[in-house]
């Protein structure tokens, strides 16, 4: 194994790639910090790569609890340092950014370059499909709406976002500005990579919520904190952080719910065992303590059926 890389932890996290003098040459995220490491000096690549690999004098790293907030502090790393390898090839038009608009429900957009302004911004992203992925898991524990100013509240039916769980209501108006953009802050707040600060804002929320009566929201809180200390974010894994070398039978489960408009909800499992899927391992769940469109609460119910049917096994 090369020197450089012997210190580096098999966690996810961001590693930064130093030349002569300490200079910050390339920011990047994985999923399994050695492996993606590793895969520079393992591999062969373009010639900027190598190029890279060849001006390389050490590499240092920041660990996170996700590879999402490996995303997120890589976008800020860039943003911060400019290293001269994120951006060779890349104009700023190239990079993706979030964007919350600054309006009384805001917004969440994906957006190129720095033509729209009106919001706050995070970023920049180098990968279109890692955001998108990122957006797309958050959005399950902190919804919110896509809708225009002048449309909220004006439709009579939920939107589908808001029958899947995406959307929290403001379509319909049924739910108060005040809560939503309660929502819109914690979102900004793991964006902003102030993840112990979200969770204690929660856990204070819940408590005021439970104390004050209002078990429903209490009990949105929890579900809240449960998914983000569960997140599943195996989206944002590439190739590079599994090790395919591994002669042991690695299994993944994966776990997904599906309803009609809020009904009939039922989880599914699927199983696969050293990289082959497992058919014969499929199991459905049908799911018996939440009637109304919460993803995250039946994930929960789920996922806590099949961890005590492992531990009673």
């Amino acid at each position: 194994m090369n020197k450089l890389v012997q210190s580096v932890p098999e966690t996810p996290g961001v590693y930064l790639f130093k030349g002569a003098k300490g200079k910050l040459l390339y920011v990047g995220k994985a999923g399994n910090l050695r492996r993606r490491v590793s895969s520079y000096f393992n591999k062969s690549h373009s010639d900027k790569t190598e190029k890279l690999v060849k001006e390389i004098k050490r590499v240092d790293y920041v660990k996170t609890p996700t590879a999402i907030e490996a995303l997120i502090l890589e976008a800020e790393l860039i943003k911060k340092f400019e290293p001269p390898y994120n951006f060779k090839e890349k104009d700023d038009k190239s990079f993706l950014y979030i964007e919350i608009t600054n309006e009384e429900y805001p917004r969440v957009l994906l957006v190129r370059g720095k033509e729209r302004p009106g919001g706050e911004r995070f970023g920049p992203f180098t990968s279109a499909s890692d955001v998108r992925s990122a957006l797309n898991i958050l959005r399950k524990i902190f919804p919110y709406g896509t809708h225009e100013a002048d449309k909220i509240g004006l439709y009579k039916r939920l939107c589908f976002n808001a029958q899947i769980g995406l959307c929290p209501g403001s379509c319909t108006g049924t739910i108060g500005k005040r809560e939503y953009r309660r929502n819109i802050r914690n979102l900004r707040l793991f964006l902003q990579g102030k993840r112990d600060r979200l969770v204690k804002n929660l856990e204070r929320d819940m408590q005021m919520a439970a104390r004050a009566l209002y078990f429903e929201e209490a009990g949105r809180l929890k579900r809240q904190l449960f998914a983000l200390g569960h997140i599943q974010d195996v989206a944002l894994i590439s190739r590079d952080d599994i090790d395919t070398t591994s002669k042991r039978g690695v299994r993944i489960e994966g776990y997904d719910i599906s309803n009609i408009s809020g009904t009939s909800p039922v989880g599914a499992m699927v199983v696969s065992v050293g990289g082959r899927l497992a058919k014969d391992e499929y199991r459905k769940f049908k799911i018996r303590t939440i009637s109304q469109s919460d993803d995250v609460g039946m994930l929960e119910e789920m996922l806590s059926r099949r961890f005590l049917h492992t531990l009673s096994t």
